[in-house]
């Protein structure tokens, strides 16, 4: 009898064991949240922060001296994230956990420490390469292509991406003008829509409780502008909202070549094929330069600063007197969505585009309606 008891508790005990042991496990899995990365790196060096991360975490923000670089979104409990660093120093890294329903559940902290001289952002060229080939087979630079043959444009080999890019003039002259705006094949696709709408609210938000100005509109103007973030500008240069770089020095400025003439015949056209598509002397061409970003949390800074706020005269036009009155009218009670409406408008008709207030305010209120961009002012 005695026996039996004790085999009956040793028993329990080895149960209990068990039951502690698979709930720990599954609980060590559910909360895992782990960073690789080098704790050193030159400017203009491709670090990578490989993400180990539980069953809780959807996607990862990376933060940078309280600067956001980007979101690694997670796949079988790990993600990847891929930033180049552009300036020297010894950076605070951030890392933030979020889950499927917008919660914060994880925070890490770290620091890398990046050495070199100011990485001189030069301007890019593209390189062919044959769609049906391996992506480590290195770029051909054959230009003697039929123009049937099966080729698109990648980005350079120090972009670690495999998105690819529709042909512009300046790249083939078979391709059509229209198509530098383009985003890249095959994105954004619907899911990628809304993360990015979801990961660049938090930057929004911050910026208009600070300087009360609609985060729905910088959310959407994003969006538009950038083609939820695979635009070529976005990719290549940081910049989120289609802002030129018009005078001054183009070191840190990207020239997306290829694109319409927007001054009514001001640019010397080179040549126009047979099928119509324009090539234009792009040395000379002022129109074509887009400021160059850090990261797209800079870029946004640089919105709501220097373009509605004009605190330092850094662009040409003063958006100042729109971004107050919209404040006097969110102070007298106007609706939200109507002073959003009144402000974006604004600004378009004020010359932030060049085709008028209610062409531009209409496309970014169609955004707000599908995103429901309200609810974050």
């Amino acid at each position: 009898m005695i026996k039996t008891v004790f085999n009956n508790q040793v028993i329990s005990i080895l149960l209990l064991g068990l039951i502690f042991f698979a709930f720990s496990s599954q609980k060590f899995n559910r909360f895992t949240f782990n960073v690789e990365y080098v704790a050193k790196a030159q400017v203009g060096d491709e670090v990578k922060f490989v993400f180990h991360v539980g069953d809780n975490v959807h996607r990862v923000k990376v933060y940078s001296d309280n600067r956001s670089l980007g979101t690694a979104f997670v796949a079988s409990n790990k993600a990847i994230f891929p930033f180049l660093f552009s300036y020297s120093g010894v950076k605070q890294l951030k890392f933030i956990g979020i889950s499927s329903n917008n919660d914060t559940v994880n925070v890490s902290y770290g620091e890398i420490v990046i050495t070199g001289k100011i990485f001189q952002n030069d301007v890019i060229t593209y390189e062919r390469k044959n769609a049906q080939s391996d992506n480590n087979v290195v770029a051909s630079n054959d230009v003697n292509l039929p123009k049937d043959a099966v080729s698109e444009y990648l980005f350079p080999n120090r972009v670690n991406t495999s998105l690819r890019f529709p042909p512009t003039p300046n790249e083939d002259p078979f391709g059509k003008n229209q198509n530098v705006y383009a985003t890249a094949i095959g994105h954004p696709t619907a899911d990628e829509a809304r993360n990015f709408i979801a990961d660049i609210s938090t930057d929004a938000q911050f910026l208009s409780r600070k300087y009360q100005i609609p985060a729905s509109i910088v959310i959407a103007m994003a969006a538009l502008e950038s083609g939820y973030g695979f635009s070529r500008n976005a990719v290549y240069a940081n910049n989120f909202l289609g802002i030129k770089q018009w005078k001054g020095n183009n070191s840190n400025a990207y020239q997306l070549k290829g694109q319409p003439d927007e001054h009514e015949g001001k640019v010397q056209i080179l040549k126009i094929t047979d099928e119509g598509q324009y090539i234009y002397d792009e040395e000379n061409r002022p129109d074509n330069w887009y400021k160059r970003f850090n990261s797209r949390a800079d870029c946004m800074t640089f919105l709501v600063e220097e373009i509605f706020l004009h605190k330092t005269g850094l662009w040409k036009r003063d958006y100042s007197d729109i971004t107050r009155f919209y404040q006097g009218q969110i102070a007298e009670g106007v609706d939200k969505y109507s002073a959003a409406y009144t402000f974006v408008y604004s600004i378009g008709q004020k010359g932030y585009s060049h085709k008028g207030g209610k062409y531009y305010a209409d496309r970014i209120m169609k955004l707000v309606d599908k995103y429901n961009l309200i609810q974050y002012d």
